[in-house]
């Protein structure tokens, strides 16, 4: 027997990303064009895993953009089989959701099973109710809502209740959820484990999973596609999101080779570009402006942004990071988002200042002395500016001369004296990483076993 379906998810309908009616655009135009590739490609059927709407109270507008993707399909005889996600699950007092809605009114198919006692009635698909339906006489779609913390055990349960239904004539099992496996996104935490969707392997032969918006696919077995829009910068890193067209063929000869071939396909979409910049090298704004300009024409250059139609236009993320040597106060970022859109005339400029301020607080070591401690503070804030890291040790070590000085009670000529002699001393002093160690800085004065200046500094 041979098929052909497509599989997507979060399309995010309803987003109105940065408050653009550009971009609201961008998500339905995304979703019609999948549809409409599943009509040219006369497939026998679309999964819809969850996460159609990007909020379950949607507007009228919303709800039409929906209705018009699916009568593509609906006009064309194939049919959608979709379950919740977490976006557009109906609220607690409602008895009917936004997808319950398409589903009555014949826009697609939602499966989920009603559970009893923690065990779920798995029923075939009627009359707008039910957990699997096959779809043609030999392929059966299973299908699970978004249960956030209670997908492990439903999926179990889900499991064991398989062993108990007939699947006589059925040569091909298609499970469907909203759900995402652990690992995947390193700056998420949870998702199910192997273990946790074990039970199911040995009843399902495609598991199709949506939520996680990584594109991502396990053992010829698990499969997500991503989302088909851009609903984050940081999604910008995987650019083969999209759908996946999924052949099937169950007169396989080896029985340990999967009966389908799935193959992932990007959609065409509004270009995002991320574009990180690290502050610690720039002594003044002048210098990072600078950098910057260059840095940004080098960009628009490669990428080729510069005269673009309106509708083409990106959406550019200019990222500070590392620490900002200069008063924080003098970063003008009206000026960043004018220079971005000199080079790319984008859509929309967002800029991300995730540097840090030289003085912030620096870890120390438990049971450190208190001298230990001050050279190590001072040898870390100078070390995070640029005019002094290179000799940073050095210049500690002439902060701690100094001060000593003043806690003497010596002169204003007499301090300004030795902060000349430290100055010239550092100038013809070896860089700190020509040094193998601390112990090369024998020609500067240590203080480590002198005695606890605390008591004077009051």
């Amino acid at each position: 027997m041979q098929a052909q379906f497509m599989h997507i998810a979060d399309c995010h309908l309803g987003y109105w990303q940065y408050k653009l009616k550009e971009r609201y655009n961008d998500f339905a135009k995304t979703f019609y064009t999948a549809m409409d590739i599943a009509v040219n490609e006369e497939v026998d059927f679309v999964l819809l895993a969850g996460d159609l709407f990007d909020k379950r109270s949607i507007d009228a507008l919303t709800l039409n953009q929906a209705i018009s993707g699916l009568d593509m399909l609906r006009r064309a005889g194939i049919p959608c089989i979709a379950v919740e996600g977490n976006h557009e699950l109906a609220y607690y007092q409602d008895r009917l959701g936004w997808m319950g809605f398409l589903d009555i009114h014949g826009y697609l198919k939602l499966l989920n099973p009603r559970f009893e006692g923690g065990r779920p009635q798995l029923k075939p698909y009627d009359r707008h109710e039910g957990s699997y339906i096959d779809v043609l006489p030999w392929l059966r779609i299973h299908g699970l809502k978004y249960l956030g913390a209670g997908t492990p055990q439903a999926l179990k349960a889900y499991g064991e209740a398989l062993n108990d239904l007939p699947d006589d004539g059925i040569e091909y099992t298609i499970f469907m959820t909203h759900a995402g496996l652990e690992g995947e996104v390193t700056e998420q935490m949870g998702g199910l484990s192997h273990s946790q969707i074990g039970l199911l392997r040995q009843h399902v032969d495609y598991l199709a999973l949506g939520h996680i918006h990584k594109p991502y696919e396990r053992d010829n077995w698990v499969y997500n596609p991503g989302s088909l829009e851009t609903c984050s910068v940081a999604e910008a890193r995987w650019p083969d999101r999209g759908y996946y067209l999924v052949d099937v063929n169950t007169a396989t000869a080896d029985a340990d080779e999967p009966k389908h071939t799935a193959t992932r396909m990007p959609v065409p979409r509004r270009p995002f570009h991320r574009f990180p910049h690290r502050m610690d090298d720039h002594t003044s704004p002048d210098e990072f402006y600078a950098e910057l300009r260059s840095m940004l024409e080098r960009k628009a250059r490669d990428l080729g942004m510069q005269g673009r139609r309106r509708d083409e236009e990106a959406v550019v993320e200019v990222q500070l990071t590392g620490v900002l040597p200069f008063d924080p106060t003098e970063l003008d970022i009206g000026r960043v988002e004018e220079m971005v859109l000199e080079h790319f005339h984008p859509l929309h400029v967002i800029v991300r200042n995730l540097a840090a301020p030289v003085g912030f607080v620096i870890e120390t070591g438990e049971g450190m002395s208190r001298s230990a401690l001050e050279r190590n503070i001072l040898e870390e804030l100078f070390s995070r500016d640029v005019q002094y890291r290179a000799k940073h040790r050095h210049w500690a070590q002439a902060a701690l001369d100094i001060k000593r000085l003043a806690l003497e009670s010596a002169s204003d000529e007499a301090i300004v004296d030795e902060l000349k002699h430290q100055m010239a001393l550092i100038d013809d002093a070896p860089e700190d990483d020509d040094l193998e160690d601390l112990e090369d800085l024998e020609d500067l004065a240590d203080i480590e076993d002198e005695p606890d200046l605390e008591e004077q500094e009051d």
